[in-house]
């Protein structure tokens, strides 16, 4: 290990990623979002958010239902 702190992502039950700083989330189009350490944001997961990728809580309403736990992938 270098000594920097790396970036943390947690899975809320049934709601949006939360990704603790310090970190980068690059778009699609090479824009870059900074996370600072001791900020966070929350990513959408239910693809229902008016402001994705970033949650605006709609998975409340439509009912979202997520894993709660980490599946490996099919090939």
């Amino acid at each position: 290990m270098d000594g920097r702190i790396e970036c943390r992502v947690e899975m809320e039950p049934n709601g949006p990623y939360v990704v603790y700083g310090p970190a980068v989330i690059v778009d699609a189009d090479g824009h870059e979002k900074r996370i600072e350490a001791g900020h966070s944001v929350r990513l959408c997961r239910c693809g229902h958010s008016a402001k994705k990728p970033f949650c605006d809580e709609t998975h409340r309403t439509v009912d979202f239902v997520s894993r709660p736990r980490f599946e490996p992938e099919r090939r």
